[in-house]
């Protein structure tokens, strides 16, 4: 097989006929401004044609619709390899979806629980054993001793029939001659059987298999009338002495020797909470339920009972119920003037849970409320204060008693959900197996650890196992798959990237570059779509596109060695990897500001009574490492709190215990990476409200007056001027078996979204499926004297998004044009004043020339006295914040502290920040 993937003649989107070669078994890094052509390139070409490739050798089910899929504007490529795309999407959208099944550790880990766990009864806390013959041999005699005289029997338990006829009659026609009747042996062949009291229904007595004289030379026979007795009863053998007194069960299931309790067989599927056989009851394996909520039902743990702690009836409408309540703790001696939170543990349960017949406790007041609904308003009082809360039964870990009953030294598979990858690793890299359990369960413990190593390795070892996928940002779902990918050891397998160090701080970025180096020490190719100067740096080869974004990119500038770039390379990249850019702009930093939104003791997820004082009508950065907290600040503190408070705040808690400057804001917007659709009837002109305008030009055409055409004509979201057959979305959606699902352009339409005679009306030249196939670059030209049009593109040009077409669907989109977009929209219909702009890294996807564009348009924000606070990893946007903040030390249990804060000098001389180290190096360059 040739050494190179040879691409010829691409011309797929804005690229230019491009010839372009990627060595085999290499790391090669493609880089170039926002919009020039990359993903083009890489995914919509080389990647595209892999996948094509490998449906080929597929089943003739799957071929079929290769006649269908969209091959790639390119003459031809060469020596392509089966190619895996890893993109910084999360399109998960399942609640029963976790890290541990999406990496497949939870697989191995049921299977390791199934094979060396032991059963512990949660009634007794002992541990549950299953008997064996051999194993009651070995009891009995060392209990009775030789010579002792013992009897082997099994219990029957006597039905309604059989106690009013000859119950004993079946046992004499299956050979058993005794039986243990009231603590008495009787002979079933006895004549004066039929004189003895019948025994009551639902009685059970003992049928004798056998009497022996315990001996050496018995044990076989003792074995197989243990054996007897546990087919005859199902699993249960009784032994009793010559007395008939002492009796002993033993149990061939599992079952506790205390209580009684019954355990199932531990298989793989018990530890499944996908599974109903291992899904708690309760929740049905979801880890929570919607319930009455405490935190809302008491909203204000500071206020007294008689200060209206109990929201519920705070109100004259429940003055009754709110005296009921003041009795009750007064009989209950629980004092009504100290503040909730101080209660004891038992008070509080009993104002929520009721404590005696007078008293029915808020809790069940409002369940009884709910179920009766005795009124239409009840339904709505009663949800006001439910939300989803912890299951109870399970306590989150999805599972039912009996799964989280089996333990691997002292650990049910609950607690191992609840660690981080971090955590887990360490335990259960303490893991001692005997001889009998590594020689069953060895491997699949190693493959548990190979797992666990390899999220750690790539910056992920602040997430907790249980922790669901839906949740992860788009670069940790990525960087997921990376793990993934490592675990399947692949080899001769071309691997696509789309900028893995999304979300990434650059102190975990060396830990990812040795990641992609084991993919290529496999034996496969790498291709890594990227803008971080130190991923670029890390690569063999280079490719580079542009010059410039749009109809103005498409070429390759450069491709070859990346030592032969930084020496003589004249490209953009090139200049910024040689530090020729200058490191940040020339503005001056703002004066330190005289309003401040101050938080204290914040304690969500990670937050460890964290102190902060955040200046308003300024450019801040929240920095700090994956899973310090920053995210939990920005949002689950400032967002909430603050959106509370606007909204009104009643009965609602916060995970802090104040929240003091709020009145210097006035409205919070919060930007972040979220599809500003969930359809690709979602797009950039209808999101920005320009495809109104658009369509009004249509409308206004000689030839769609005179057809009557309206402007609704002009739009794929009603019928009439869409597409009938795809109903205007464009393409058909095709389900595989054990496969992706896959899109196939409409066959009527060809992709355009609208009918022929709609297609047939054109304004200067172009009909309206051209038109929003325009780049905003081409738009702004194109619609240049259509002020409601052009003013709006213009701010997208001015975000660094001027490649996007109008009308791409907006699923397409990443996280950072999500954003951006969010952005262009606030800069085109500002609201109010002194806002509070909440960003979450909004340079995902920008080269480092683009990220100096961004930066402008923040400070424009701040122009216009608004606050911006920003949460990002990028060094060459933090060092143009006018304050940083910075969480850590680590992540996860690690972190949740203030490490330092300031502006950025003062943070890069910051000895234990390690945002300071790498900012320091960037202020280098100025200093």
């Amino acid at each position: 097989m040739t050494e190179w993937i040879r691409i010829k003649g691409a011309r797929q989107h804005n690229l230019r006929n491009v010839d372009v070669d990627f060595p085999r078994g290499a790391m090669t890094s493609v880089s170039g401004v926002s919009g020039s052509g990359k993903s083009s390139l890489v995914f919509d070409t080389l990647y595209a044609e892999g996948q094509r490739c490998y449906v080929e050798s597929l089943s003739t089910y799957a071929r079929q619709f290769l006649a269908r899929l969209p091959k790639p504007d390119v003459d031809w490529i060469d020596g392509i390899s089966p190619a895996i795309a890893i993109e910084q999407r999360n399109a998960v959208t399942s609640g029963r979806s976790t890290v541990g099944t999406v990496t497949e550790i939870n697989d191995y880990l049921r299977v390791l629980w199934a094979r060396v766990g032991q059963v512990v009864c949660p009634d007794c806390e002992k541990p549950v054993v299953r008997k064996t013959p051999e194993s009651v041999w070995r009891t009995v005699r060392a209990a009775h001793g030789d010579g002792g005289l013992v009897l082997v029997c099994y219990p029957l338990e006597i039905s309604g029939a059989g106690s009013t006829v000859g119950w004993w009659e079946p046992l004499l026609a299956q050979g058993f001659q005794r039986a243990v009747l009231d603590g008495a042996t009787v002979r079933l062949d006895a004549p004066d059987i039929t004189d003895l009291p019948s025994p009551e229904p639902g009685a059970v007595i003992d049928v004798v298999v056998d009497r022996l004289k315990l001996a050496a030379k018995v044990r076989a026979r003792f074995i197989e009338a243990v054996e007897l007795a546990f087919d005859q009863s199902g699993g249960l053998a009784v032994v009793r002495d010559k007395e008939g007194t002492g009796r002993e069960e033993f149990s061939s299931d599992l079952r506790c020797d205390g209580c009684g309790r019954r355990f199932p067989e531990p298989t793989p599927r018990l530890f499944s909470f996908n599974s109903p056989e291992g899904a708690c009851p309760a929740c049905k394996g979801f880890g929570n339920r919607l319930e009455f909520d405490e935190e809302k039902i008491i909203p204000d743990p500071s206020l007294t009972i008689r200060d209206g702690a109990v929201k519920p009836w705070s109100t004259e409408s429940f003055s009754r119920d709110f005296t009921g309540l003041l009795r009750f703790c007064a009989r209950q001696k629980i004092p009504a003037d100290k503040p909730f939170h101080k209660l004891t543990d038992r008070q509080r349960q009993l104002v929520l849970e009721g404590g005696d017949k007078s008293y029915p406790g808020i809790i069940p007041f409002l369940e009884k409320m709910r179920r009766e609904m005795k009124k239409g308003h009840h339904r709505f009082f009663t949800r006001r204060y439910m939300g989803d809360t912890l299951c109870r039964a399970c306590r989150g870990s999805r599972l039912r008693p009996e799964a989280l009953a089996v333990r691997v030294q002292g650990m049910d598979l609950g607690v191992i959900g609840t660690m981080s990858v971090e955590d887990s690793l360490a335990r259960l890299e303490k893991l001692r197996l005997n001889k009998t359990a590594t020689a069953v369960a060895g491997e699949v413990r190693d493959e548990v650890l190979y797992r666990l190593r390899f999220l750690n390795r790539v910056g992920l070892g602040y997430l907790t196992l249980d922790r669901l996928t839906r949740t992860l940002s788009g670069g940790e779902a990525q960087r997921i798959h990376l793990a993934n990918a490592l675990g399947a050891r692949l080899v001769d397998t071309l691997y696509v990237l789309d900028e893995p160090t999304c979300g990434l701080h650059a102190g975990d970025v060396d830990r990812l570059i040795s990641t992609l180096d084991d993919l290529v020490a496999g034996g496969n190719t790498v291709v890594v779509v990227e803008h971080d100067l130190a991923v670029l740096k890390a690569a063999e080869y280079f490719v580079e596109l542009g010059p410039a974004a749009g109809t103005g990119g498409g070429e390759v500038v450069y491709q070859g060695p990346l030592a032969d770039l930084i020496a003589t390379g004249d490209t953009l990249t090139a200049r910024h990897m040689r530090g020729e850019v200058p490191s940040r702009t020339e503005r001056q930093r703002r004066p330190k500001a005289d309003r401040l939104l101050a938080v204290k003791g914040a304690r969500l997820h990670n937050l460890r009574e964290l102190e902060v004082k955040i200046p308003l009508r300024r450019f801040v950065a929240l920095t700090g490492i994956s899973g310090s907290g920053k995210s939990s600040l920005m949002n689950g503190c400032l967002y909430d709190g603050l959106t509370g408070r606007v909204a009104g705040g009643t009965g609602r808690a916060f995970p802090f215990t104040s929240l003091h400057g709020g009145q210097g804001v006035g409205k919070v917007v919060r930007v972040d990476q979220t599809p500003i659709g969930k359809t690709s009837r979602s797009n950039p002109a209808t999101y920005l409200q320009v495809l109104g305008p658009i369509r009004e030009l249509f409308a206004t055409t000689k030839e769609s007056l005179a057809r009557g055409y309206a402007p609704g004509r002009f739009s794929f979201n009603t019928a009439g001027g869409r597409c009938s057959n795809c109903q205007g979305m464009g393409y058909h959606r095709v389900e595989m078996q054990f496969m992706a699902d896959i899109t196939v352009p409409c066959e009527d339409c060809r992709g355009s979204r609208f009918n022929p005679s709609t297609l047939e009306i054109r304004y200067k030249g172009l009909n309206i499926a051209q038109a929003l196939d325009l780049t905003v670059d081409d738009a702004l030209q194109f619609f240049g004297d259509v002020s409601a049009v052009s003013q709006k593109l213009w701010l997208l040009k001015k975000v660094g998004l001027g490649y996007l077409t109008l009308g791409q669907p907006a699923p397409t989109l990443s996280g950072g044009e999500s954003q951006r977009l969010k952005v262009a929209r606030e800069l085109a219909m500002p609201s109010g004043s002194h806002n509070l702009y909440l960003l979450d890294e909004p340079t995902t996807g920008l080269h480092a020339e683009d990220v100096r564009a961004l930066v402008k348009v923040l400070h424009e924000l701040v122009d216009r006295e608004h606050s911006v606070l920003v949460i990002e990893h990028n060094v060459d946007l933090i060092s143009e914040a006018d304050w940083v903040i910075d969480l850590g030390p680590g992540g996860g249990r690690h972190g949740g502290k203030v490490v330092a804060q300031g502006t950025p000098e003062e943070v890069a001389r910051s000895a234990s920040s390690l945002t300071g180290k790498y900012l320091a190096r960037k202020l280098a360059g100025r200093d």
